[in-house]
């Protein structure tokens, strides 16, 4: 079993939504003078590698904890887009065309390219982004998450309505965005992928640790 870490690293200095905080990280006590190493953090739920529950724009949307961990980790397929990030739409017709299949069930996983962009501006404006006949076709698949290595389903315009998260999460559906390294991932072939959510009750998002899983 080959175990790729699909999760950004977590630093005071990372790249973050526009407006948002970055991690604060603070020695309560040090091992040299109080016998122990103890760090507390201050850090947004959205930050880096992470879940979105249906809680996220739902007032009524499941929360974290309501949501199995079956959601989180199992069978998963990938599709990697070929064109170059510029903000576009990535349709089904170009999923369909390049032989992409899609079993009950699953987790989907879409690889759009812009984590070559990672830690510099482009990276949160040009991000490609799932047509809604897209989401429809796997909604029609029962997908049990959709994961990407976007940092989020909507346009930067689109951030107050956010039409296509809730198309999701108004199927129950929760979404893990900036996943990395997706190209050490094989396209459109069964592998195992974990992206798990921190048990915060009553939350609508946790920081993740995601990793794939390959048989070699």
């Amino acid at each position: 079993m080959k175990v790729i870490d699909l999760t950004y690293d977590v630093t005071d200095k990372m790249l973050v939504w526009p407006g948002n905080q970055r991690p604060i990280f603070e020695w309560k006590t040090r091992a040299n003078s109080e016998h122990v190493n103890v760090t507390r953090i201050d850090m947004e739920a959205h930050t880096g590698t992470h879940v979105d529950s249906p809680h996220h724009f739902l007032m009524d949307g499941a929360t974290l904890e309501q949501l199995p961990l079956s959601h989180f980790c199992g069978r998963a397929r990938l599709f990697r887009s070929r064109s170059q990030p510029a903000g576009q739409e990535i349709t089904l017709k170009e999923a369909l065309d390049a032989g992409f299949a899609m079993e009950e069930g699953g987790i989907f996983v879409l690889d759009t390219g812009i984590s070559a962009y990672a830690e510099r501006r482009d990276y949160n404006f040009l991000f490609p982004v799932p047509s809604f006949e897209l989401l429809d076709w796997l909604i029609e698949r029962k997908i049990a998450c959709y994961m990407t290595d976007a940092t989020s389903l909507d346009r930067p315009a689109d951030d107050r309505t956010s039409p296509r998260h809730k198309r999701l999460f108004s199927r129950g559906i929760p979404v893990v965005e900036n996943l990395r390294n997706l190209d050490e991932v094989p396209e459109n072939r069964d592998f195992v992928i974990c992206a798990m959510p921190l048990k915060l009750v009553g939350r609508e998002g946790s920081p993740c640790r995601a990793a794939a899983l390959l048989n070699i």
